[in-house]
């Protein structure tokens, strides 16, 4: 992955984020209202537009206040200001369910046939397995390779074919941890590069430093790693255990703040045991056991381990490997968004894992085990968190839908769409189907195109994408009304999409007008219920790209009687992670999951009906 443009080469020339106009913005959120409100109620909303946006009226104070907001900032008006703080560090929910993301990995090509034949690869609990030594310790090193990528700035920036794309947040993955405080969280301030030369290995429970770099500067090799996992796993079979202080970091967060100064209190050696695992470049966790072929079993574990049992949600990434080798990566939201870590596992896992990886005869160091002084209110603390957690996790129904029968290939030949905007339209048809009516709808739109750039709403629903899922259950329009609809849908999705990635979506601008009113000060636009009902997103959807290399990806719904969907287009194969709640009567993730499946074939016969028939292609 060589290259003679360095990585950051482009970040002096990129743009700031823009700040749209107010009637940009008002426009905008106004024919999002459309699908939502009567003609009276949507006249009553556009004069509370007119009132906001008139000369000397409140929204052109707030909106010279926001100029001056991004005078003063040094790099973007929202991540500078507000982001990170409003969107993750003051939600004190649990991070797993809720804000984590995880991506799981599609299977190593030279993974031992025994390890999925026998009991359909669900291993016994307790044991470690061999294979599961030597995949993890690739994937420590795949990573360690790609950091190294990154800091001699040899990875080829980002770019598309018509500007190239910020990479930050690159540099705020490794080393880079998320810290409970009362009130608000925030992250150990992480130096680019980071100056770590460790990771933290966690196995039943117990944190193990493995250092990665010898003394001349270069990386252990894989064999190396694998001599270091094997030492740590014969340690731990034969120690007497700590209690599972890494059940704390799922916990909410103020109870995981105080449990954490209570930690801090006892002895230094915690501050040191903190310390060295905040400042590691990631965390792997090596599971005993496996959840074997089941893809949702799977899935569920990587999201949020059994019983958060074997994991430290704080890191930017953590990377899970199970006995049978079958591995996923976890992340921490705040930092970087899920598309990053999807490219770098992309790469990682591209080359597969040696059997017979070399040693090097360079390693000089052991693991260390490092621990944790405790007393009976932090073990009260890990009990009531346990059982805090265990609702959490029993509550939530996460699967996977793989489907195979066609991909982008199909949607840009013969649908003749923009792969994204077709999947929205997938989504949202399902949704009439499983509940017969259309709800706000997050799309997450990239705005790297601007520095520090990370995301703002592409508001899927529309008048357009209304009248097509309506019309797709109407048994007097033709195939070829139903899809001139789904062009017309997909266009005004694809449009909006544009706009936002141009740092003209309406979310984030109404988001910091909102945020410099002052005290005494409001206005109806703001206070008017709809406009909190409007971001009710009743159906939370990302996509992260073809992620060939990937067998899945997801996150939690935002609302407990919404859906939390990720997806990944692949040329020939579209995969689904879908989640909701088992304790909403509203909703239920298998039968979303059947209705996905009959939006596919009913969408695919409207598009085979008037552009002739597809044969699905043997492609790479």
């Amino acid at each position: 992955m060589s290259s003679q443009i360095k990585t950051f080469s482009n970040q002096h020339q990129l743009p700031r984020l823009p700040i749209p106009s107010l009637e940009e913005s008002t426009t905008k959120y106004l024919n999002s209202l459309r699908p939502l409100l009567s003609s009276k109620e949507l006249a009553r909303i556009e004069q509370h537009v007119r009132d906001f946006i008139k000369p000397e009226g409140l929204g052109q104070i707030l909106q010279q206040r926001l100029m001056d907001v991004d005078r003063i900032s040094p790099h973007n008006w929202l991540d500078d200001t507000w982001w990170i703080k409003k969107a993750y560090h003051e939600w004190r929910v649990p991070l797993i369910v809720n804000s984590n993301w995880h991506i799981s990995f599609i299977d190593d090509p030279n993974t031992p046939k025994e390890y999925f034949a026998n009991n359909n690869g669900v291993r016994p609990k307790g044991q470690f397995s061999e294979w599961q030594i030597k995949r993890a310790a690739h994937i420590i090193g795949r990573m360690l390779d790609f950091k190294k990528l990154i800091d001699t700035e040899k990875l080829p920036p980002d770019v598309t074919r018509n500007y190239p794309l910020c990479m930050y947040q690159y540099t705020r993955i490794y080393g880079v941890t998320r810290i409970p405080k009362p009130g608000c969280d925030e992250l150990i301030h992480t130096p680019h590069p980071a100056p770590a030369k460790h990771i933290i290995v966690i196995v039943k429970d117990q944190f193990y430093i493995v250092e990665c770099y010898g003394k001349d500067g270069q990386r252990y090799s894989d064999g190396d790693i694998e001599i270091q996992l094997c030492q740590i796993i014969d340690d731990v079979l034969k120690a007497n255990l700590d209690p599972p202080v890494g059940v704390l970091t799922a916990d909410d967060r103020d109870s995981w703040a105080v449990a954490r100064e209570n930690l801090l209190a006892i002895s230094p050696q915690n501050r040191e045991t903190l310390t060295f695992i905040e400042n590691a470049l990631f965390v792997t966790n090596l599971d005993d056991y496996s959840t074997g072929m089941n893809l949702d079993k799977f899935i569920r574990n990587m999201f949020h381990g059994s019983n958060a049992h074997n994991r430290w949600f704080d890191k930017a990434l953590s990377i899970s490997v199970e006995s049978n080798g079958r591995a996923a990566i976890n992340g921490e939201h705040s930092p970087c968004d899920a598309l990053i870590p999807s490219i770098i596992i992309e790469w990682v896992i591209a080359e597969p894992t040696s059997l017979n990886a070399p040693i090097s005869g360079r390693l000089t160091t052991s693991p260390r085990r490092i621990r944790f002084m405790t007393n009976n209110q932090i073990l009260k603390n890990i009990t009531e968190a346990e059982k805090r957690i265990g609702l959490v996790i029993a509550d939530s129904d996460m699967v996977m839908l793989h489907f195979p029968e066609y991909g982008t290939h199909f949607i840009k030949k013969r649908a003749n769409c923009s792969p994204d905007a077709y999947m929205q339209m997938v989504i949202q048809l399902a949704y009439f189907m499983t509940h017969k009516k259309v709800v706000p709808t997050y799309e997450t739109g990239s705005t790297r195109q601007f520095l520090h750039g990370r995301t703002d709403t592409i508001r899927t629903l529309s008048v357009e994408s209304k009248a097509f899922v309506e019309g797709m259950g109407s048994g007097s329009l033709t195939a070829q009304q139903k899809y001139d609809l789904l062009q017309s849908a997909t266009k005004a999705h694809s449009a909006y999409t544009r706009d936002v990635s141009n740092g003209k979506g309406c979310d984030r601008h109404l988001f910091g007008l909102r945020l410099l009113l002052r005290e005494g000060e409001s206005h109806q636009l703001f206070t008017e219920p709809i406009f909190a009902k409007s971001q009710e997103w009743l159906l939370s959807t990302s996509g992260l790209g073809a992620g060939n290399r990937l067998s899945g990806s997801g996150f939690g719904c935002v609302y407990p009687n919404g859906y939390g969907i990720n997806y990944l287009s692949g040329e020939n194969l579209l995969k689904f992670g879908i989640e909701s709640k088992y304790s909403s009567s509203e909703t239920d993730s298998n039968v979303f999951r059947q209705n996905i499946v009959n939006a596919l074939k009913e969408m695919r016969s409207i598009c085979e009906h008037v552009n002739g028939k597809y044969e699905k292609e043997s492609r790479l």
